[in-house]
């Protein structure tokens, strides 16, 4: 496997600098040496110099006056930073397990490399398919009649996809410009026929833009193929470094050793290390992972009441 052949990108604001460090470093820890590029949003320095010191790392500062970070995803995938054949995305909140390189190139240029939902997600109704029919006809001056990936959508955490899909990158970047507000900062949008931001703008092309890439019909990422390879997503809030929940806890084993990696090549001083990702605090976290949603809820409202 050429690992040159792949440039993976991540992107986080401050709360996910941990989350993209994690990340690097667990491809650096399983021998996987792609090229990276991070988005960082209001990011300290400190936390740049950690994520650069995995090496082959590039920065990109995002402004914080742009959409939310994850709405970025198209731009960083076609930026000029990316010079590989190859391009994949990683959401900031996962680590690889094992050396997963054989699934960062895809089988056929004329797909992508992405998850459909099956089931579809409830949110996606006949009228929001509607409404992004109608949306990419705007975009491209044509739109498909009918849904090629049906009653469901994507999921995108984990992408791959040729540079020759370039063009459709862009009109990615362009559409979600144009559908999601400038000051939606969140990924979640509940109300909305976007209601997952740049995924379901990304879904939206995949089902109705007549010159869309495949959508790939297996996914091996998810440890299908091989249970000792893959793409672990933590999906839901608090987050790892922020708080071990009831979901994420399955995935103590394969963080906890990354978080001691970077320990022992001294990127991080232990003393530096969040507590949920001390071993030592691995017991009083297990215990309260089940109340951790609702302790996460908390903050964040006593952060949006105070200001």
């Amino acid at each position: 496997m050429n690992e040159m052949a792949t440039t993976v990108v991540t992107a986080g604001d401050k709360a996910f600098a941990w989350g993209a460090l994690l990340l690097v470093a667990s491809m650096r820890r399983n021998g996987m040496r792609h090229p990276v590029v991070v988005g960082a949003m209001n990011w300290p320095d400190s936390m740049k110099r950690r994520v650069e010191a995995l090496g082959d790392v590039k920065i990109h500062d995002l402004p914080l006056s742009r959409q939310c970070v994850a709405c970025q995803k198209p731009m960083l995938m076609a930026c000029d930073d990316v010079k590989t054949d190859w391009v994949c995305w990683a959401d900031s909140d996962a680590v690889f397990v094992g050396n997963c390189s054989e699934w960062l190139v895809g089988d056929d240029l004329e797909e992508i490399v992405v998850r459909k939902y099956d089931p579809p997600p409830p949110l996606l109704t006949e009228e929001r398919l509607a409404i992004w029919r109608r949306d990419v006809e705007k975009l491209c001056g044509t739109a498909l009649g009918e849904s090629r990936l049906g009653n469901t959508t994507v999921n995108n955490p984990f992408i791959v996809i040729h540079r020759k899909w370039r063009p459709f990158l862009e009109r990615w970047r362009v559409q979600t410009e144009r559908v999601i507000a400038p000051d939606v900062i969140t990924p979640w949008q509940k109300g909305s026929a976007y209601f997952q931001t740049d995924e379901s703008v990304l879904g939206s092309l995949l089902c109705f833009d007549p010159n869309a890439p495949r959508v790939v019909e297996r996914y091996k990422a998810n440890g299908s193929v091989d249970k000792n390879r893959y793409f672990a997503h933590f999906a839901y809030n608090p987050k790892p470094w922020q708080m071990w929940n009831k979901y994420s806890m399955k995935w103590h084993d394969v963080v906890a050793p990354v978080a001691e990696w970077l320990v022992e090549n001294d990127i991080v001083k232990a003393g530096e290390l969040p507590l949920p990702l001390r071993e030592s605090w691995w017991p009083v976290c297990r215990a309260a992972a089940p109340l951790a949603p609702w302790v996460w809820r908390a903050m964040k409202l006593k952060r949006k009441l105070l200001g």
